[in-house]
Protein backbone atom coordinates (compact mmCIF):
# COMPACT_ATOMS: atom_id res chain seq x y z
CA UNK A 1 0.00 0.00 0.00
CA UNK A 2 1.61 3.21 -0.98
CA UNK A 3 1.37 6.42 1.43
CA UNK A 4 2.21 9.98 1.87
CA UNK A 5 5.33 10.85 3.65
CA UNK A 6 5.89 14.06 5.62
CA UNK A 7 6.24 16.40 2.24
CA UNK A 8 3.42 14.97 0.53
CA UNK A 9 5.68 12.74 -1.67
CA UNK A 10 3.99 9.17 -2.46
CA UNK A 11 6.46 6.33 -0.77
CA UNK A 12 6.25 2.63 -1.61
CA UNK A 13 7.35 0.49 1.56
CA UNK A 14 9.95 -1.85 1.59
CA UNK A 15 9.60 -5.61 0.55
CA UNK A 16 11.55 -8.50 1.18
CA UNK A 17 13.42 -9.57 4.13
CA UNK A 18 17.04 -8.60 5.17
CA UNK A 19 19.59 -11.34 4.32
CA UNK A 20 19.76 -13.52 7.27
CA UNK A 21 23.72 -13.09 8.84
CA UNK A 22 23.41 -16.69 9.91
CA UNK A 23 22.63 -18.10 6.41
CA UNK A 24 25.83 -16.35 5.14
CA UNK A 25 27.69 -17.63 7.69
CA UNK A 26 25.97 -21.17 7.81
CA UNK A 27 27.30 -20.84 3.67
CA UNK A 28 30.77 -19.64 4.18
CA UNK A 29 31.83 -22.32 6.88
CA UNK A 30 29.90 -25.49 4.30
CA UNK A 31 32.05 -23.71 1.67
CA UNK A 32 35.14 -24.20 3.88
CA UNK A 33 34.05 -27.67 4.49
CA UNK A 34 33.86 -29.07 1.46
CA UNK A 35 36.78 -27.62 0.26
CA UNK A 36 38.82 -29.19 2.68
CA UNK A 37 37.05 -32.48 2.20
CA UNK A 38 36.56 -32.74 -1.43
CA UNK A 39 38.53 -30.02 -3.02
CA UNK A 40 37.53 -27.11 -5.58
CA UNK A 41 36.55 -29.00 -8.73
CA UNK A 42 33.75 -31.29 -6.58
CA UNK A 43 32.72 -28.77 -5.08
CA UNK A 44 29.59 -27.36 -6.10
CA UNK A 45 26.48 -24.70 -5.09
CA UNK A 46 23.81 -28.14 -4.35
CA UNK A 47 26.85 -29.57 -2.23
CA UNK A 48 27.23 -26.15 -0.15
CA UNK A 49 23.29 -25.88 0.26
CA UNK A 50 23.14 -28.92 1.43
CA UNK A 51 25.92 -28.92 4.01
CA UNK A 52 24.71 -25.26 4.97
CA UNK A 53 21.11 -26.60 5.57
CA UNK A 54 19.60 -23.88 2.77
CA UNK A 55 18.19 -23.95 -0.04
CA UNK A 56 20.04 -24.00 -3.11
CA UNK A 57 18.42 -20.18 -4.61
CA UNK A 58 19.43 -18.97 -0.83
CA UNK A 59 23.33 -19.51 -2.33
CA UNK A 60 22.57 -18.59 -5.38
CA UNK A 61 21.04 -14.71 -4.65
CA UNK A 62 24.09 -14.47 -2.65
CA UNK A 63 26.72 -15.29 -5.55
CA UNK A 64 27.23 -15.92 -9.02
CA UNK A 65 29.50 -18.70 -9.32
CA UNK A 66 31.32 -21.26 -6.87
CA UNK A 67 34.51 -19.18 -7.45
CA UNK A 68 33.03 -16.10 -5.79
CA UNK A 69 31.63 -18.37 -3.17
CA UNK A 70 35.38 -19.20 -2.41
CA UNK A 71 36.89 -16.12 -2.54
CA UNK A 72 34.60 -14.96 -0.44
CA UNK A 73 34.98 -17.90 1.86
CA UNK A 74 38.63 -16.78 1.95
CA UNK A 75 38.16 -12.99 2.43
CA UNK A 76 36.84 -13.78 5.74
CA UNK A 77 33.79 -11.88 7.07
CA UNK A 78 35.26 -9.81 10.23
CA UNK A 79 36.87 -6.33 9.43
CA UNK A 80 40.34 -6.26 9.74
CA UNK A 81 41.59 -3.76 12.90
CA UNK A 82 44.15 -1.19 12.12
CA UNK A 83 47.56 -1.82 11.89
CA UNK A 84 50.24 -0.16 13.74
CA UNK A 85 51.97 3.17 12.14
CA UNK A 86 55.21 1.72 12.03
CA UNK A 87 56.52 -0.25 9.47
CA UNK A 88 57.88 -3.21 11.45
CA UNK A 89 54.77 -3.93 13.91
CA UNK A 90 52.63 -3.71 10.84
CA UNK A 91 54.62 -6.08 9.05
CA UNK A 92 54.68 -8.72 11.86
CA UNK A 93 51.03 -8.23 12.63
CA UNK A 94 50.10 -8.75 8.74
CA UNK A 95 52.05 -11.79 8.95
CA UNK A 96 50.55 -13.19 12.00
CA UNK A 97 47.39 -12.77 10.54
CA UNK A 98 48.50 -14.70 7.29
CA UNK A 99 49.88 -17.43 9.84
CA UNK A 100 46.70 -17.54 11.76
CA UNK A 101 45.06 -18.19 8.37
CA UNK A 102 47.11 -21.03 7.25
CA UNK A 103 47.17 -22.54 10.68
CA UNK A 104 43.27 -23.05 10.27
CA UNK A 105 42.68 -26.81 9.90
CA UNK A 106 42.11 -27.59 6.41
CA UNK A 107 43.95 -24.25 4.84
CA UNK A 108 46.80 -26.08 3.41
CA UNK A 109 44.63 -28.56 1.55
CA UNK A 110 42.27 -25.84 0.47
CA UNK A 111 44.91 -24.05 -0.86
CA UNK A 112 46.96 -26.85 -2.93
CA UNK A 113 43.46 -27.49 -4.37
CA UNK A 114 42.98 -23.93 -5.46
CA UNK A 115 46.27 -24.29 -7.25
CA UNK A 116 45.84 -27.34 -8.87
CA UNK A 117 42.36 -25.97 -10.40
CA UNK A 118 43.84 -22.69 -11.19
CA UNK A 119 45.22 -24.02 -14.51
CA UNK A 120 42.28 -25.23 -15.50
CA UNK A 121 39.81 -22.48 -14.83
CA UNK A 122 41.59 -19.09 -15.54
CA UNK A 123 38.58 -17.64 -14.49
CA UNK A 124 39.26 -18.44 -10.93
CA UNK A 125 42.53 -17.41 -10.90
CA UNK A 126 41.16 -14.28 -11.87
CA UNK A 127 38.82 -14.17 -9.74
CA UNK A 128 41.45 -14.67 -6.85
CA UNK A 129 43.80 -12.21 -7.79
CA UNK A 130 41.29 -9.47 -7.85
CA UNK A 131 39.28 -10.32 -4.74
CA UNK A 132 41.96 -12.39 -2.57
CA UNK A 133 45.42 -11.92 -3.48
CA UNK A 134 45.69 -8.25 -4.47
CA UNK A 135 43.95 -6.78 -1.67
CA UNK A 136 46.43 -8.12 0.49
CA UNK A 137 49.20 -7.45 -1.56
CA UNK A 138 47.78 -3.59 -1.71
CA UNK A 139 48.09 -3.34 1.84
CA UNK A 140 51.76 -4.39 2.59
CA UNK A 141 52.38 -2.49 -0.74
CA UNK A 142 50.72 0.72 1.39
CA UNK A 143 52.89 -0.17 4.32
CA UNK A 144 55.84 -0.01 2.64
CA UNK A 145 55.20 3.16 0.80
CA UNK A 146 54.12 4.09 4.54
CA UNK A 147 57.58 3.24 5.61
CA UNK A 148 59.62 5.13 2.47
CA UNK A 149 57.75 8.46 3.08
CA UNK A 150 58.21 8.54 6.79
CA UNK A 151 62.04 7.65 5.92
CA UNK A 152 62.03 3.81 7.50
CA UNK A 153 63.03 2.29 4.18
CA UNK A 154 65.24 3.21 1.64
CA UNK A 155 64.07 4.95 -1.13
CA UNK A 156 64.69 2.09 -3.93
CA UNK A 157 62.89 -0.32 -2.01
CA UNK A 158 61.52 -3.13 -4.27
CA UNK A 159 58.04 -3.35 -2.49
CA UNK A 160 57.06 -6.01 -5.34
CA UNK A 161 60.11 -8.68 -4.55
CA UNK A 162 59.83 -7.39 -0.45
CA UNK A 163 55.91 -8.59 -1.09
CA UNK A 164 56.83 -11.94 -2.57
CA UNK A 165 59.51 -12.99 0.42
CA UNK A 166 57.28 -11.87 3.04
CA UNK A 167 54.34 -14.09 1.90
CA UNK A 168 56.86 -16.77 0.19
CA UNK A 169 58.95 -17.41 3.60
CA UNK A 170 55.06 -18.36 5.22
CA UNK A 171 53.74 -20.57 2.61
CA UNK A 172 57.40 -22.51 2.50
CA UNK A 173 57.56 -22.47 6.20
CA UNK A 174 53.82 -24.05 6.47
CA UNK A 175 54.75 -26.65 3.54
CA UNK A 176 57.62 -28.45 5.34
CA UNK A 177 55.34 -28.26 8.43
CA UNK A 178 57.17 -26.24 10.59
CA UNK A 179 55.50 -23.78 13.27
CA UNK A 180 54.26 -20.49 12.15
CA UNK A 181 55.08 -18.86 16.14
CA UNK A 182 55.75 -15.75 17.02
CA UNK A 183 59.70 -15.50 17.22
CA UNK A 184 60.02 -17.05 13.64
CA UNK A 185 57.59 -14.48 12.02
CA UNK A 186 59.52 -11.69 14.01
CA UNK A 187 62.87 -12.79 12.49
CA UNK A 188 61.41 -13.10 8.96
CA UNK A 189 60.61 -9.24 9.34
CA UNK A 190 63.73 -8.59 10.90
CA UNK A 191 65.74 -10.23 8.32
CA UNK A 192 63.56 -8.56 5.42
CA UNK A 193 64.12 -5.05 6.99
CA UNK A 194 67.64 -5.88 7.63
CA UNK A 195 68.18 -5.03 3.91
CA UNK A 196 65.86 -2.34 3.32
CA UNK A 197 65.65 -0.38 6.35
CA UNK A 198 67.18 3.04 6.67
CA UNK A 199 70.51 3.44 8.97
CA UNK A 200 70.01 5.55 11.45
CA UNK A 201 71.63 9.15 11.08
CA UNK A 202 75.07 9.24 13.13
Amino acid sequence: MTSLGSAGVATVPLRGRPRSQLADRAILTATLQVLATEGYQALTIAAVAAAAGVGRPTVYRRYRSKADLVSEELLGLEPEPELPARTQPALLELLRRAAASLAMPGSLTVLGSLLGEAGRDPDLLATFREHVFGPRMAVVGLILERGIAAAELVADTDTEATIDLLFGALLARSLIGEPLDDAWLARVVECLLAGIAMEPSR
